[in-house]
């Protein structure tokens, strides 16, 4: 089994959202991976959290931690970093080793050289600088939820129950001053507070949330576990690591705002709306999937070895594969090789291929590109690995390649008569948007 090592560290003075953000994708992926958190001295809240997870190593708390960890890998894991401290530099050794690296951030301050980026409070990518390879998972879908919170049911708290948290520092003394407001307010019954004085669990923080109706908290994973126990959620900023978020679920109509916490006196608004719900159910799957396929190897078409490209090309000629193609008749190698060619000065067609060591899996492709609208897009399984969820991998995967272009529209067009792939799209979160005498056409928004 694939090994992953989660690297994050908590403490009173950093907080410990970035270990509990960690771990929580760690229990997403535990079921697929062998997973192992590194923490620096752990609490006894740390260590209770990591029980039912996966295996947790404590390392030093002075700087002797940066280099043990380095030392500890082999080069065959896949390695996830969340806190601002670990600089590119200590990045580029993590991929120096031969490890597969993914990051955590919300802030993009730095050069990144990962594999893969997550940030679940922004959609946009433009303001990191990092690798050509570098892909992400940007937004809501990729909301970094414990499991209790994923699988929440509705909620049936009382519209005048609250509940107040602001973390597990809360320097500024939120969690007092808004709960001065609701006493004065006359709008609760029942005031809960979460703060440095009381920390749950996430199955006890789900259950409170769940006989809550509204909660007041700062624009981070919490509002993402108010929002998914089916509370109302009032939410503000303090620190510009929040403001992404804060503004994504503003515009989103998800939460009443309350606006940078420390510019005002604490208020709540007079007569504030409902607000929309936000669904968390693909969360873990989609999760799965791409770390799936970071163990695989994609290669774009143009970076292809000889072999590879002969492989790429011997499989999409099997009969097979060539029935349900626009273009169903054979062709040679040479006239393969003369459209790669051409894809090296068309910047409106990326194509990939997946293997597995030497074994090709399955290709994929985005065709006619508009940069920051849509992308037409085309795939197919080497029929030796049907089964494996080949082309979910895939689909999920180079998602996270296409936002690099500002693409949130796929189009796909698939032959009438080809159940299989009609059925895929729709597992695929595709929706049909019309059909003529030879096709359906589907679209999707990432």
């Amino acid at each position: 089994m694939h090994k992953i090592y989660f690297r994050a560290d908590a403490s009173g003075s950093i907080g410990y959202g970035h270990f509990v953000r960690t771990l929580a994708l760690a229990d997403m992926l535990k079921e697929d991976f062998d997973c192992t958190i590194f923490t620096q001295t752990a609490s006894e809240f740390q260590k209770a959290e990591a029980a039912s997870v996966c295996r947790m190593i404590e390392l030093p708390s002075d700087e002797s931690r940066f280099g043990l960890f380095l030392e500890m890998l082999s080069g065959n894991e896949t390695v996830v970093l969340d806190n601002y401290f670990f600089s590119a530099g200590y990045q580029k050794a993590i991929k120096e080793k031969g490890c597969r690296l993914v990051c955590i951030d919300d802030l993009h301050d730095r050069h990144f050289y990962a594999d893969l980026i997550i940030n679940h409070c922004s959609s946009d990518c433009s303001g990191y600088e990092c690798e050509e390879y570098t892909r992400f998972c940007l937004g809501p879908r990729w909301a970094l939820l414990r499991r209790p919170f994923l699988n929440a049911g509705t909620n049936s708290g009382n519209t005048r129950n609250w509940l107040i948290t602001f973390g597990g520092t809360d320097q500024y003394g939120l969690t007092s001053l808004y709960k001065s407001v609701l006493e004065q307010s006359g709008l609760a019954d029942r005031i809960e507070t979460v703060d440095t004085s009381r920390r749950l669990n996430a199955s006890q923080m789900a259950s409170l949330m769940g006989e809550c109706g509204n909660v007041i908290c700062s624009a981070s994973s919490v509002c993402y576990e108010a929002l998914a126990c089916g509370c109302k959620v009032y939410a503000g900023y303090y620190v510009d690591n929040q403001k992404d978020l804060y503004d994504s679920l503003v515009e989103k109509n998800l939460i009443t705002p309350l606006g940078n916490l420390l510019e005002k006196d604490a208020a709540l608004p007079e007569g504030a709306e409902e607000c929309g719900g936000l669904a968390f159910t693909d969360c873990a799957a989609n999760y799965r999937l791409v770390f799936r396929a970071l163990t695989l190897q994609a290669v774009n078409y143009t970076d292809m070895t000889p072999a590879q490209s002969f492989k790429t090309w011997e499989c999409r000629n099997r009969e097979d594969i060539r029935r349900w193609m626009t273009n169903p008749e054979p062709f040679s190698f040479e006239s393969h090789c003369s459209f790669v060619e051409k894809l090296k000065k068309d910047s409106t067609k990326l194509y990939y291929s997946f293997f597995d060591g030497e074994e090709f899996l399955g290709s994929y492709d985005f065709t006619d590109i508009v940069d920051g609208e849509t992308s037409g897009r085309g795939l197919y399984v080497n029929p030796e690995y049907q089964g494996r969820h080949i082309a979910s991998m895939m689909e999920k995967y180079l998602e996270c390649e296409i936002v690099r272009r500002g693409v949130r529209t796929l189009t796909a067009e698939v032959f009438r008569n080809n159940g299989k792939s009609i059925a895929f799209h729709l597992r695929a979160g595709y929706i049909k948007v019309g059909e003529d005498e030879r096709f359906i056409y589907f679209k999707k928004e990432i």
